[in-house]
């Protein structure tokens, strides 16, 4: 296994400093600092990370993870391990600029395809959080939140920060909670109902909510408290609020597939 001595050697050799290496990783130098002394692990997307900046050769690991699933295929594990290596292999495409215009972009076809179905429970779903998530990328994207962050106060700039993110991310759990409710105060179609996947998708936002706020207790725990190995929620921050994007994007698809076989197996029993 890989330690934290290991990586240091990696950077140095490479003659990379640790803020050097924070930079090349989009990180600060403390999180670089914490993976070398073995107080937190680094995740796999940053781990190939590590290896491409320190040029190094990752066949021998990917000939490791190929020899140990030759093994796990003697007791039916090889599956899983295929996944495993896929995610390892992929993990540093895992960034939000290009997993966010992907979400969106996913989110908007899933409107318009809503649209030209005429279905409008899928529509109004779509657009909701569409609408909100897009407020949430435009106030990062554009530095608003820069203007009320103070730079000198890390503990307020944390809360302010995560506080933002799970305003919005708790304000699509009510939107959606509410959603039937919110559809028919903007429309009079009487094709407005609740369906199966209400139930699913506001309990996605929610676990989302509370991962920004876990991020901000943590930011908090780490500047506030000096409790400097509470770092889990921040080293996985992005993978654990793309888990419930993935989800949501795949409870969508879901939506529109069953509604189609719904709407098909009426026009059959109609026409008989």
């Amino acid at each position: 296994m890989i330690d934290g001595d290991d990586l240091k050697a990696m950077r140095l050799n490479a003659g990379i400093s640790q803020q050097g290496m924070s930079k090349k990783l989009d990180c600060d130098r403390r999180t670089i600092h914490n993976y070398e002394l073995g107080v937190s692990d680094i995740p796999s997307a940053r781990l190939f990370q590590w290896f491409k900046y320190c040029k190094l050769d990752i066949s021998v690991l990917l000939n490791q993870i190929k020899a140990v699933r030759g093994e796990a295929s003697k007791n039916g594990t090889s599956k899983l391990l295929d996944v495993i290596s896929v995610v390892l292999i992929f993990g540093p495409l895992w960034h939000s600029a290009i997993v966010t215009p992907l979400y969106l972009s996913l989110l908007g076809i899933c409107a318009l395809y809503g649209i030209y179905r005429k279905d409008i429970n899928t529509t109004h779903i779509a657009c909701f959080i569409l609408f909100i998530t897009t407020l949430n990328w435009a106030f990062f994207e554009t530095s608003l939140i820069n203007y009320v962050t103070p730079d000198e106060n890390k503990v307020l700039q944390g809360i302010l920060i995560y506080g933002a993110q799970l305003l919005f991310s708790f304000s699509i759990t009510l939107t959606l909670i509410f959603r039937v409710q919110i559809s028919r105060l903007i429309s009079k179609s009487k094709k407005i109902s609740i369906t199966h996947f209400d139930g699913i998708f506001h309990w996605l936002y929610l676990y989302s909510s509370m991962i920004y706020l876990l991020a901000m207790f943590e930011d908090v725990a780490y500047f506030a408290f000096e409790m400097k190995s509470w770092t889990l929620i921040h080293e996985n921050f992005e993978g654990l609020v793309y888990i419930s994007w993935a989800l949501s994007s795949a409870t969508l698809l879901n939506m529109i597939i069953a509604t189609k076989e719904f709407s098909q197996d009426n026009e059959e029993t109609a026409s008989k």
